[in-house]
């Protein structure tokens, strides 16, 4: 799992929507039953499912897995299954033993457990001892690897179960170099398939660096919760002393019945900064049946297949589940990257955009009560029956509207009689009208903070992959507007926070006007007559004629009337068109006379240059990511600062190593060395965009290379040990650091210099940090 890129970094939000984010100290992977989430921290998990097979059924899209990666995984998941069911079975066991003590405590043969023996996730944290790490406050000892915390949205007086292990470095560096290379034994393989490392002396030694603290704090969770307040703090009891204890790898530990509810746990280790190696730890959980997708689904189903019914009540549920399924799972799935997308779309394509369409059924839901309460504050106010100042009768347009209006106040003073039961009420807009407002006015306030949150700055200092993808909402749409898309919510809405607010606004003035039956206090309307024909805009269009009836009611004298100034109209449209079009053509043909004179001369005076266009580009262009297309149907060049260009092609540099991955569409395939002159490191010398002269003045093409597989280092030691293949001394900016979390060694398997005969690039157009497109 983590050798292939399974563990990520999560950005939280842990005062909520509109406070600060930050980036957790360890990565995490959340593993579990199909459909399982896990939200905590303002970021809501999606977890890989431990009971289907990556590379199996019909949702595989993920075009990067390989079908020996896919097998890996799989193997892995379903150990981590394997591990849920033993522990579920301890657990039981456990709660067993705690219920006979209770009942002997109290004397009493009553059941005494609430809680069940159950797990549907589990939690997956890589920790390690980074420099960064606070100290933790209050027992004075080392530093938190994970802060005190009570677990959150689990079941009620559910039990909790960890299994942890520690691995030094080297060990792990062995065994990556051992499944690279494919030289692991059989008895080793017996042991990898038990997915189990075996345990060193050293990283025996290593797990005293790290400890379990637990400390009492009152209604941290559970049903009490609420109790306590925002302050997370104030539960807990400071005559109580905080203890902590180091437990061997390969071990496990419980947090039995309502234990989580009153106690809080932290993860800490030394202060020393020497290597404490890397603790895994595999926390077992029961969720809340909210946090699971199906759940929702399901709520959306059902909701939906209500949309006959009208009523206050029925209109508050659907706007509340609306705001839900955006806020609490759409948007979080979309703000954690591409990368958290291409490890997870294969299991959750299908559930996401289900959820977009029916986010798309219940905006036009919205679309349909905003109307009604909008044509029945029209009517009420006497727009349906009055006449045009003009005098003339109105349309077929607006008498299709008055009508709308007649029977929208038919159906909004029904609901008010029905939810008054017999009583009269002073204003009927408290039931109808304001609380609809409240909850739009909520969600512009939230679609505002979730704009802050996927700007906020910590997605800036972190690589492409976790930054906030756009959501595939789709607003503005026409009701009936289809789309070949399934990955797309559409919304007949607005959907900026402004443009919210101003429907809200409107919908404040409808409902003034219906109290008051004030057309005055109305809000300014486009004519009918435009908000028909968007409305009609799909339909088939009207005959240009008008109708019989239309004829009846106009008489003879205005028929022949009308033809009449048709025949006149046609007659001097053509007597102007014939001299317009003589003038046309001898423009034409002027114009092509002069561009040929000057074509010619500008032939005879000038030799001929070639003109190369600067493409247009935006940011985008030049942050492509690992599955880009365009990678299989390019030339592709790799800008390597001198002399590392030199090194590679002389066989001295065998691995180059970069912060970032390679795209699998570049193994195997030709790639050109473009060697730039030395400057800073790690800092690209070259623009986005060059053409002609640029190009050579700035980059030379000295050769090619091929690039076999990508050796991904996760360890200091493991990069260390490779120096002469990637000839990064450790005193090198390039090197191993304190910040350093992963580095990508590229292998080379076979590359070439160039002569001194090559056809010149006439465009370099970097689509990915040192990748460039090479166009000649």
């Amino acid at each position: 799992m983590d050798q292939h890129g399974l563990f990520r970094t999560d950005v939280t939000q842990p005062f909520g929507l509109g406070t600060k984010c930050a980036k957790t100290y360890v990565t995490r992977c959340l593993l579990g039953e199909e459909g399982t989430t896990y939200k905590y921290l303002g970021l809501r998990m999606f977890a890989h499912p431990w009971n289907i097979d990556i590379g199996n059924g019909t949702n595989t899209t993920n075009e990067g897995t390989s079908s020996d990666e896919g097998k890996e995984i799989n193997t892995a998941l379903k150990a981590i299954s394997t591990l849920n069911q033993n522990l579920t079975g301890r657990t039981q066991t456990h709660l067993k033993g705690l219920e006979q003590t209770r009942q002997r405590r109290n004397y009493s043969s009553h059941p005494c457990i609430k809680g069940r023996a159950k797990y549907d996730v589990a939690l997956i944290n890589r920790m390690t001892n980074a420099p960064d790490l606070k100290k933790e406050p209050t027992m004075g000892k080392g530093k938190c690897s994970v802060s005190w915390h009570a677990d959150s949205s689990l079941e009620h007086f559910s039990s909790i179960a960890v299994y942890h292990t520690i691995v030094s470095d080297e060990d792990i560096a062995k065994e990556e170099a051992a499944s690279n290379e494919e030289e692991i034994s059989r008895s080793t393989q017996k042991q990898a398939n038990k997915n189990s490392l075996p345990v060193s002396n050293e990283a025996t030694e290593l797990a005293t660096k790290w400890s379990i603290a637990m400390r009492v704090a009152h209604d941290s969770e559970g049903p009490g919760a609420s109790r306590r307040g925002s302050n997370i703090d104030s539960s807990v009891i400071t005559d109580s002393p905080s203890v902590a204890v180091s437990l061997p790898p390969q071990s496990a530990y419980y947090l039995l019945d309502d234990f989580n509810h009153h106690h809080q746990h932290s993860v800490l280790v030394n202060n020393d900064v020497a290597s404490a190696g890397v603790r895994f730890a595999s926390t077992h959980r029961l969720l809340r049946e909210g946090h699971n997708v199906n759940f929702m689904l399901e709520r959306c189903r059902v909701t939906c297949s209500q949309f006959h019914k009208k009523g206050p009540k029925l209109w508050r549920s659907e706007q509340l589940l609306l705001s839900n399924i955006e806020s609490e799972w759409i948007r979080q799935f979309y703000i954690q990257g591409e990368g958290h997308k291409k490890n997870l779309w294969k299991y959750w394509e299908q559930p996401m955009c289900q959820l977009l369409n029916y986010w798309g059924q219940l905006e036009k839901r919205t679309k349909q009560v905003l109307d009604l309460l909008t044509n029945a504050a029209f009517a009420r106010c006497g727009e349906h029956e009055k006449n045009k100042t003009n005098g003339e009768p109105p349309s077929k347009a607006e008498r299709k509207q008055r009508e709308k209006q007649k029977k929208a106040l038919a159906t909004v003073e029904d609901l008010i009689r029905r939810t008054a039961g017999g009583s009269n009420i002073d204003d009927p807009t408290e039931i109808l009208y304001q609380p609809i407002c409240v909850l739009l006015e909520e969600r512009a306030k939230m679609r505002s903070l979730w704009t802050q949150r996927e700007n906020e700055g910590v997605f800036k200092g972190m690589e492409s992959e976790y930054w906030p993808l756009d959501v595939p909402f789709k607003f503005d749409h026409l009701d009936n507007a289809k789309s070949a898309d399934k990955e797309v919510g559409i919304s007949p809405l607005g959907g900026t926070s402004k443009q919210l607010t101003k429907i809200c606004q409107e919908l404040k003035m409808c409902a003034r006007a219906f109290l008051s039956r004030d057309g005055n206090h109305l809000p300014a309307m486009k004519t009918v007559l435009v908000a028909s024909q968007q409305a009609d805009s799909t339909r088939s269009p009207e005959p240009l004629q008008s109708s019989s009836n239309d004829e009846k009611r106009e008489g003879s004298v205005v028929k022949e009337k009308r033809e009449k100034d048709k025949e006149l109209l046609t007659k001097k449209i053509d007597e102007v068109k014939e001299p317009l079009a003589a003038t046309q053509q001898t423009q034409e043909t002027t114009k092509k006379t002069l561009k040929s004179e000057e074509s010619k001369k500008t032939t005879e005076e000038t030799p001929a240059i070639p003109l190369i266009k600067r493409p247009r580009t935006t940011e985008s262009d030049h942050r492509k990511d690992l599955d880009w297309k365009g990678w299989k149907s390019v030339k592709i060049g790799l800008e390597m600062q001198n002399p590392w260009g030199r090194k590679l092609l002389d066989g001295t540099k065998a691995i180059e190593t970069r912060a970032y991955d390679l795209p699998k569409s570049l193994i195997g395939k030709k790639i050109d060395i473009l060697q730039s002159k030395g400057g800073k490191d790690c800092v690209s010398g070259l623009s986005n965009v060059m053409v002609g002269e640029e190009i050579t003045n700035a980059v030379q093409p000295i050769g090619w290379a091929i690039f076999a597989r990508v050796e991904v280092y996760r360890y200091k030691g493991k990069f260390i040990a490779d120096e002469k293949k990637h000839c990064v001394e450790q005193s090198s900016n390039y090197g191993w650091n304190d910040d350093t979390n992963v580095i990508y060694g590229w292998v080379v398997s076979k590359c070439g210099r160039y002569g001194k005969k090559r056809k010149k690039a006439k465009v370099l157009l970097r689509r990915m940090r040192s990748l460039y497109e090479i166009q000649s």
